[in-house]
C-alpha cells in the first residue's frame, strides 16, 4: 500500500484525472438535463427521446472507439482537439438546439467527442503511476463519477436560473474548455520530458530502459 501511494506523486498522474473530472462533468452536465432541452426546446416529442439517447450512445461508443484506435500512439493530438471540439459542439447546441435535426445531431457530436479522451486520459493515469494500478484505477472511476456529480449538480443550478434550458449547455462547454487546461499542461510536461531524454544523449525515437524515462519519450504527442 505504501508503495502505491508513493507512486501517487506523480504530477502527470493528477493532471490526467483533472482532464477526466473535468470532460465527463462537461459531457454530462449536458445529458442529464437533456430531456427538457429536447422536448421543450427542439420540440421533439417526449416518446423519441430515447431514440435520442440511442444517437447519444452511438456517439459515446464511436468516441471510445477512436481514442482506443490513435490515443495509444499520439494521446495528446487525440484529446486536446477533442476537448475544445466538445466545448465547440456544446456551445452551438445552445443556438442551433431549437430544431430537431440539429438537436439530434449535436448530442451525438457531443458524445463522439468527449468520450474519445476518456480511454486515453485512462490509459495515461494508469501509465503514469504504474507501480499503483490498482489505486490509480480505482481514481480514476472516481474522477469521473466526481465529475458528473459536481457538473450535474452545476447544471440544475443553471437550469434553474435565468439561463433556463440552454444553462447546462454553458456549464457543460465551460467544463469542456476548461478541460484543455490539465491536457495541454500534460502535453508541456510531457515535451519537456523528451527534450530531457535527447540532451542525455539518448538518440531520438529509441525507448530508454528506465520506467520513468519511458514514460516520457514514448509517448508521442
Amino acid at each position: 500500500m505504501r508503495g502505491e501511494i508513493r507512486a501517487l506523486r506523480q504530477g502527470r498522474l493528477w493532471l490526467a484525472l483533472a482532464a477526466a473530472v473535468l470532460i465527463m462533468g462537461g459531457v454530462l452536465a449536458t445529458y442529464t438535463y437533456v430531456t427538457p432541452l429536447l422536448t421543450d426546446r427542439a420540440g421533439i416529442p417526449a416518446g423519441a427521446v430515447p431514440l435520442v439517447m440511442v444517437a447519444f450512445g452511438a456517439g459515446a461508443l464511436g468516441g471510445t472507439a477512436i481514442g482506443g484506435r490513435f490515443g495509444d500512439r499520439r494521446p495528446m493530438t487525440t484529446t486536446i482537439p477533442a476537448a475544445a471540439a466538445t466545448a465547440l459542439v456544446l456551445l452551438a447546441l445552445i443556438p442551433l438546439s431549437t430544431t430537431p435535426a440539429a438537436a439530434i445531431a449535436l448530442i451525438f457530436l457531443m458524445a463522439l467527442t468527449g468520450f474519445t479522451i476518456n480511454p486515453v486520459v485512462t490509459a495515461l493515469a494508469v501509465h503514469f503511476a504504474d507501480d499503483a494500478p490498482t489505486l490509480t484505477s480505482a481514481l480514476t472511476t472516481s474522477a469521473y463519477n466526481t465529475g458528473i456529480a459536481v457538473g450535474s449538480a452545476l447544471a440544475g443550478q443553471a437550469l434553474a436560473s435565468s439561463l433556463g434550458l440552454s444553462g447546462p449547455a454553458l456549464v457543460g462547454a465551460v467544463f469542456a474548455g476548461l478541460t484543455l487546461l490539465p491536457l495541454i499542461a500534460l502535453a508541456l510536461a510531457l515535451r519537456r520530458g523528451a527534450t530531457r531524454i535527447i540532451a542525455h544523449g539518448t538518440p531520438e525515437g529509441q525507448v530508454p530502459a528506465s520506467r520513468d524515462i519511458a514514460s516520457a519519450s514514448s509517448t508521442r504527442l
